[in-house]
């Protein structure tokens, strides 16, 4: 496991989550123009993959489409991507550089059936005999596809190529959740949706929309295999 790997890992900073299916994708945004075409289900996605997000490009409708999971803002220069920008805090993120201007306008949705958090405070051992913290899975038993809150960027690479990139939003955990971690991505209702795309949102229908965001999820223990994301496979989903 790289050094990186391995702090998303103790850290449990809701960096690991499972995709939802491609039809589960479009059953859940029926009327999305989108460009999710052979999208293949992952079970243990972790930072920079690629993952499908709904956004609303400048003066556009809202489109389906694939992103880099690590947002890379668009003055970005260095030679070097930016490291753990795969969440942000929502609490200060719209006075932070590299997350106000997402903040502002440029707000997406980071479709997902679940994720998955480290409860540090509960130690198990590995298959291989290495103490670690107890992984949990974050679900609805009601519904397949979830919409957690993100950001999203366009950024031009040295070679001319556009590169889409997003961050989720984070907040402090509450109800069942905060048992197993005291954080939580903003994970928004249906409801929300439009109102969180929208370029009209101003800085505090952005803080009401997380403020009344979802905590109604169920938990239980799996196994210590999803701690690296060479497995990927429906098996990591299962109840220990």
């Amino acid at each position: 496991m790289t050094a990186h790997a391995n702090l998303v890992r103790v850290l449990g900073m809701c960096g690991r989550y499972v995709t939802p299916s491609q039809a589960s994708l479009e059953k859940h945004f029926p009327d999305l123009t989108n460009n999710w075409a052979g999208l293949q289900q992952r079970f243990n996605i972790g930072p920079t993959m690629p993952v499908p997000v709904v956004y609303r490009p400048e003066g556009s409708e809202a489109v389906g489409d694939i992103a880099r999971w690590g947002l890379i803002p668009s003055w970005w220069s260095k030679e070097t991507l930016p490291n753990l920008t795969f969440n942000a805090r929502s609490e200060e993120a719209a006075t932070k550089p590299m997350w106000r201007h997402g903040m502002k306008s440029a707000r997406c949705l980071m479709p997902v059936q679940g994720w998955y958090e480290w409860n540090e405070n509960e130690t198990v051992v590995t298959g291989k005999g290495r103490k670690t913290h107890q992984p949990y899975y974050f679900h609805s038993n009601t519904d397949a596809v979830l919409a957690i809150a993100g950001l999203w960027s366009f950024w031009l690479a040295p070679d001319g190529a556009d590169v889409l990139s997003c961050s989720l939003l984070t907040r402090e955990a509450e109800g069942g959740i905060a048992r197993v971690h005291h954080r939580m991505p903003v994970v928004l209702d249906r409801s929300q949706y439009d109102a969180w795309l929208s370029p009209e949102a101003n800085a505090k229908d952005v803080a009401d929309l997380i403020a009344g965001s979802r905590h109604d999820f169920e938990a239980y223990r799996v196994s210590t295999r999803v701690n690296s994301v060479k497995n990927d496979d429906e098996l990591l989903l299962a109840e220990l």
